[in-house]
């Protein structure tokens, strides 16, 4: 494919800015994860919250790099600070107003609405990324906030007003979230995760044994979602846990992740009674320590209150482990209806968790197997021809 130029990435995504103009991230897009635009475009420019640091922490990852660059927007967190940074985040945008560039909304989110607004020209096409649903991150068991039902509403009328105008677009999920916000029927569609997957990336388990201590079964569970927002639910996996304990079932939680609401969570454990159960690791940076992670436990468990398409469930699937998730987003095209739990709801979790305990070596690597099979849709090579007839169908309009 001939490389055209620049394209700009419209993402909610919040980043960080060192003294040394150095940008980082604390989890998720790092420089890696921008080559992909590079396939198709000769510089990459990221358009997103940046907050002004002195120094990274030990365990970020560096963003920008050798044609992928940022156009910093202001840094704000909630409803109240984007109400007290609108003036000079509509400023910022307006700056970026008549560059002739590529453009590529990364949404849900306001940001690519305000630049649609005020920094592209009128008729200017775009292309659409469609990662997530802001009816389940805005469910009143996700949002706490009183003004939740006007905001749902808005973001889902945005988001399908966003899709429809979209020239290229691509959905995180094959079918669930297109039929929630259709693409216009002249667009060129297509779906494909944020993942990226390479063949040492998967690993298929010959035997699946639930740990042992003492002549007792312990089930080894793993977790991993940022604690920045109460979406990933971590509070209802403790409260689950709490329920088991008082059951006499033997288990031990590993949490991976980090965020505002680590040290709540922390203490929630603590209110449980169950501390000695439950370790949080905090953010892993390296794909090889997400790997041991998920090679040294016996389930994994998505318990979220929203998502797209969740990546870390691919992930876990293509290291052929077992796992239980909540019902949101693309979560039923991954899994079989067993391996599936509503939101919050602590009795199906504990029956599923409990359920494990009686199984058997072979029954659990038939769910092994059909997981490891499923993740092979998600290899690189399969998505990266998606994405590069996304970008295409860009450039041609």
């Amino acid at each position: 494919m001939k490389k055209h130029k620049q394209v700009e990435v419209i993402i909610e995504q919040r980043f960080y800015c060192c003294d040394k103009g150095c940008f980082w991230t604390e989890n998720s897009f790092p420089y890696s994860f921008w080559l992909r635009y590079l396939t198709a475009f000769s510089n990459v420019n990221i358009i997103a919250r940046v907050q002004h640091v002195t120094a990274p922490q030990e365990n970020w990852q560096r963003v920008d790099g050798e044609n992928v660059s940022f156009s910093p927007l202001p840094f704000y967190v909630g409803l109240g600070g984007f109400i007290r940074t609108l003036p000079v985040l509509v400023v910022s945008l307006l700056k970026q107003r008549n560059k002739a560039n590529n453009v590529i909304f990364r949404i849900p989110g306001v940001l690519s609405f305000l630049y649609q607004l005020f920094a592209m020209q009128r008729g200017q096409k775009y292309a659409a990324e469609v990662v997530g649903d802001p009816a389940d991150t805005f469910s009143s068991n996700a949002s706490k906030n009183f003004l939740r039902p006007l905001i749902r509403s808005a973001f889902i009328q945005m988001l399908r007003k966003q899709c429809q105008n979209a020239c290229s677009i691509a959905y995180v999920t094959e079918t669930s979230l297109q039929k929630r916000y259709p693409p216009a029927k002249e667009a060129f569609h297509t779906h494909y995760s944020s993942i990226q997957l390479e063949k040492h990336d998967y690993k298929q388990r010959e035997n699946y044994n639930i740990s042992q201590e003492n002549e007792v079964k312990a089930l080894k569970i793993l977790c991993i979602g940022n604690l920045a927002q109460p979406y990933k639910g971590c509070d209802f996996m403790l409260v689950t846990l709490a329920e088991m304990k008082k059951k006499n079932y033997q288990f031990q939680l590993n949490w991976v992740g980090g965020g505002g609401l680590l040290d709540e969570m922390k203490t929630l454990s603590k209110s449980l009674g169950i501390e000695k159960e439950v370790n949080f690791i905090g953010n892993l940076s390296e794909r090889e320590q997400i790997s041991a992670q998920l090679d040294n436990t016996d389930v994994f468990v998505l318990c979220s209150r929203q998502e797209g398409l969740p990546r870390v469930v691919i992930e876990a699937m293509a290291r052929s482990l077992v796992c239980i998730a909540t019902n949101v987003g693309g979560v039923p095209e991954l899994l079989a209806s067993k391996q599936i739990i509503e939101r919050d709801n602590v009795e199906q979790l504990m029956q599923k968790l409990t359920e494990l305990y009686k199984m058997d070596k072979e029954e659990l690597l038939v769910i092994s197997q059909k997981n490891y099979t499923k993740a092979l849709e998600y290899e690189n090579s399969v998505l990266a021809e998606r994405r590069k007839q996304m970008y295409q169908a860009l450039l041609d309009n």
